[in-house]
């Protein structure tokens, strides 16, 4: 710090948060509060500034979002949802009520800030906090959407009781799928498609 040339100064507050530029996203288009609407008949997600995963179009968030269709209809339940792409996704497809959680109250509000952005906030009910809150009840006959480390992934196997309507599941590296997909068949779940785009996976699970 002592030799750098440029003057410093504490700041009383970080600066806000960049607008993320838009962009198609496994064709979404998605854009921030600021710029255009998309033209009839195309899919978007409005992504409000904030600290929430999901800006820089990350594959695991892309992935999920090209596997939705993929899965069934029905109440869904995004676990982790960062800035909420994937909840706003699942409202905007019309596919059933969703609710989003995730422990970061920042996230939270983007989530929220977002969803009033795009005309969808009565149709996502946001929660704050950890995986751990959730309960069986919570997750049965749900559509589970998880882009999590396969730590959390593991957590949150472990808090389901009754078998969900169907489940997806990103942020995992190769190799760590396979005991998370034994899980998921001992509750009567298949894979019904995998995805892969880097050193990242996705598995969309559905029951039958």
């Amino acid at each position: 710090m002592a030799a750098c040339p440029f003057p410093l100064a504490h700041l009383a507050a970080p600066p806000a948060w960049p607008d993320p530029p838009a962009a198609l996203v496994a064709g979404w288009y998605r854009r921030s509060p600021a710029h255009a609407p998309a033209p009839a008949g195309t899919l978007e997600l409005v992504q409000a500034p904030g600290p929430g995963f999901g800006p820089g179009d990350h594959a695991t968030t892309a992935m999920c979002l090209a596997a939705l269709p993929r899965l069934p209809a029905g109440p869904a339940l995004d676990v982790g949802c960062g800035s909420g792409l994937l909840a706003q996704a699942w409202a905007r497809l019309g596919r059933g009520p969703v609710r989003a959680l995730d422990a970061d109250p920042g996230a939270v509000e983007q989530a929220r800030r977002s969803l009033a952005a795009a005309g969808l906030e009565g149709l996502v009910e946001l929660w704050r906090g950890p995986l751990e809150r959730l309960v069986p009840a919570d997750l049965a006959d749900r559509v589970i959407l998880a882009n999590l480390p396969a730590p959390a992934q593991a957590a949150l196997l472990g808090r389901i009781g009754s078998p969900p309507r169907a489940a997806l599941l990103s942020g995992l590296r190769p190799g760590q799928a396979a005991p998370l997909l034994a899980g998921y068949r001992a509750l009567g779940l298949r894979p019904a498609a995998a995805a892969r785009a880097g050193r990242w996976e996705c598995w969309a699970l559905v029951g039958g």
